[in-house]
């Protein structure tokens, strides 16, 4: 509920603070006099769109706080707990605008974004203005209007996740495709070079290997001369190092009169090393092959290996490596084509769900949509149109594969028949302005959020008169009792059902050339002149004067 507002500088309200009744107020006021400037300040001072032209003549900023009484509005509650907020029972906020255009926001005294306050504002009220009519006109704003009422809320949750399911896994299907996936043709290529590589069955180290075989080869005479002399040197007469060594070892270690023990033990240790290179060098000798035959074959095996290198474009020796990557890159391609044929059955299994999930909801809107038309068709009847007939279409649409709503698959639309006889049309068809107002301000007070505490009707009565128009206040009067209720109005039938008027006035100020705007409460008798006005206009009969006090009696 809202207690109070403090405005300054806002358009032509230079300052002024305001509190109000807990019922139905109602705002009054010659044309021109600024009735809706309250509304539009509280608009503003909930996260609306304001632009430097608000500001007024009387300073180079302007300033909204409205006070909020919400000890009984447990989802506002929940909502300032949720961002870590005191949740008190009032409820303070305050929203500043500069000639610079830079706005500012509070909540209880904390700085907060617009879009937090606009989220939070969806709790604390609703404001229908004439623009509003083009709204409910609006096939979405429709199919809120009527998901509200029912009593589905499970099924619209489960519309929305698998909704959201399908979304997410076509996302996660997208990203596995531009992971970079190959073609039928790349992973034939593929296939056809990881054959010639296992067979070709190059070996770690292989290709290095084989160039020494070859440079063996090349050197073969120079080897086996260079072994040959080796094992003259080292072994193979007396006059080798190794007999030389023994005999030196043998008069060392006789030799009387010295010790010779280090020394012997250094040359014992180097005959062994002799010994032992002659016989390695006597293996290699002899297991030495100069078959020209042999070099034929790794001559053979290398150019092997290069043509095999050349045709896959890789130098030879990087060819296990690039074996290497091949069969990694294969790996991976079966690893997203069975991963992307697991999503594709999961998507199918997803599309399955929501279509069975929307055919349930369609059907329970089906069943709202009945209920929610006679409770309007009664409301328009009320208002007027004693033969007007409301219908809900709930049309289902077959899924199309495409991006699915997490609405669900209905078209749903408003039409009416006005008059006995009348065809339904959609309401944007119907003729009379009046028609529309009245036909509107039914759907709103019917499908209204029980979650508001107030509801703010700007001139939504307008093209309406008469018995009609005691009818319309009358209506906003019954709401009141569970709601709070604004009005701006022109029609005294309406402001006469209020529990508290206010009076906008505006006047010039000739010193300094500015125009103001004036609120005040009225008092019974104020009330009675002021619907006196409304009703007869400049001159104020007795008879005007009486039937205004007949509007404030009967209200």
């Amino acid at each position: 509920m809202l207690q109070s507002i403090y405005i300054k500088n806002y358009v032509l309200i230079e300052q002024l603070e305001i509190d109000f009744d807990p019922n139905m107020t109602v705002f009054t006021g010659e044309t021109g006099a600024g009735k809706s400037i309250t509304i539009g300040a509280l608009s503003l001072a909930l996260g609306g769109r304001g632009d430097t032209t608000v500001i007024g003549a009387f300073g180079d900023s302007c300033e909204v706080v409205t006070t909020f009484q919400v000890a009984n509005q447990p989802e506002v509650q929940q909502w300032l707990k949720q961002q870590d907020m005191a949740a008190d029972n009032e409820l303070i906020i305050r929203r500043t605008l500069n000639d610079q255009g830079r706005s500012k926001l509070w909540i209880n005294g904390s700085p907060v974004p617009a879009h937090l306050v606009r989220d939070l504002g969806r709790f604390l009220v609703q404001i229908h203005g004439q623009h509003d009519q083009i709204k409910l006109l609006n096939s979405s704003t429709q199919r809120e209007l009527l998901d509200r009422s029912g009593d589905y809320e499970d099924l619209l949750a489960s519309t929305g996740q698998a909704a959201n399911n399908i979304n997410k896994i076509e996302q996660q299907l997208v990203a596995l495709t531009q992971q970079g996936s190959l073609s039928e043709e790349q992973r034939q290529l593929l296939d056809y070079q990881l054959q010639e590589l296992h067979e070709l069955d190059l070996k770690t180290d292989e290709y290095d290997q084989l160039h020494n075989d070859l440079s063996r080869a090349d050197n073969a005479q120079t080897i086996q001369e260079t072994y040959s002399y080796a094992l003259e040197m080292l072994d193979n007469d007396d006059a080798a190092i190794s007999h030389q060594l023994a005999q030196l070892l043998h008069k060392l270690k006789h030799l009387k009169g010295e010790n010779t023990e280090e020394i012997t033990v250094m040359l014992d240790e180097a005959l062994i090393n002799v010994q032992e290179a002659a016989q390695l060098i006597s293996d290699r000798a002899e297991n030495f092959d100069d078959d020209p035959q042999v070099r034929a074959g790794i001559e053979q095996r290398l150019e092997r290996i290069a043509h095999i290198a050349r045709k896959q474009g890789v130098r030879p020796e990087l060819l296990l490596d690039h074996q290497t990557q091949l069969e990694q890159q294969l790996s991976q391609h079966d690893s997203q084509a069975q991963a992307q044929k697991q999503l594709q059955q999961k998507l199918s299994e997803a599309r399955t769900s929501y279509t069975e999930i929307c055919q349930q909801l369609s059907q329970a809107r089906q069943q709202a949509a009945h209920a929610l038309a006679e409770k309007i068709t009664e409301l328009v009847r009320q208002l007027g149109l004693p033969e007007a007939d409301l219908k809900i279409t709930v049309e289902p649409i077959p899924a199309s594969g495409k991006t699915v709503s997490t609405h669900g698959l209905d078209r749903i639309q408003f039409t009416i028949a006005v008059n006995k006889g009348q065809s339904h049309q959609l309401l944007s068809k119907t003729a009379s302005g009046g028609e529309l107002s009245r036909i509107c301000l039914a759907i709103e007070v019917v499908g209204q959020n029980q979650d508001h505490a107030t509801f703010v009707f700007d001139e939504v009565d307008t093209g309406i008169g008469g018995g009609t128009a005691e009818k319309v206040g009358r209506i906003m009067r019954r709401l009141s009792e569970q709601h709070q209720v604004f009005a701006v109005t022109h029609l005294p039938q309406v402001a006469g059902q209020a529990h508290d008027h206010i009076l906008v006035s505006k006047s010039s100020d000739d010193s300094q050339s500015f125009t103001r705007s004036a609120i005040q409460h009225l008092s019974r008798d104020q009330r009675i002149q002021e619907l006196a006005r409304m009703s007869g206009g400049e001159t104020i009969t007795e008879a005007t004067l009486a039937q205004a006090e007949e509007f404030l009696t009967t209200g």
